[in-house]
């Protein structure tokens, strides 16, 4: 399954920091992918209507049973708001026993650096689960 296209909500100001968050989230086994997907798609409705998010990505890697994700924000504030609302709040519990250990990761960029590439995400996640290693 392809990789979503780079989404673009929101244009920031050309001065601004953003915060990215990439994430890497594996599943337990290949029965759980149709909730995970549900949860998504619920997901995906909340971000298209999430101030301060400027844009997202989500790959799937279905055989992996691996999902990524990264976005950027205008703010870590906005980011944690989403973050702690639902659908996105909910899916979290929903999926909670059906997840492996997650990575996430965080860094700032500037509005020029978007979209994030996949081997940006990539590059990052292997570092930070180097360092827990």
């Amino acid at each position: 399954m392809p990789a979503l296209p780079w989404i673009s909500l929101e244009a920031p100001d050309p001065g601004a920091e953003l915060i990215v968050m990439a994430s890497k989230l594996p599943l337990r086994a290949h029965g759980d992918i149709p909730r995970f997907l549900r949860e998504t798609w619920r997901v995906r409705r909340q971000l298209t209507r999430s101030p301060g998010l400027v844009g997202y990505s989500l790959d799937a890697q279905l055989v992996a049973k691996t999902f990524w994700t990264v976005s950027a924000w205008e703010s870590r504030p906005e980011l944690g708001a989403f973050d702690r609302a639902s659908p996105h709040a909910n899916a979290k519990d929903v999926l909670r026993s059906a997840m492996m250990p997650s990575t996430f990761v965080m860094w700032r960029c500037r509005p020029e650096d978007l979209p994030i590439s996949w081997s940006e995400v990539r590059l990052r996640v292997a570092a930070s689960e180097a360092k827990r290693a």
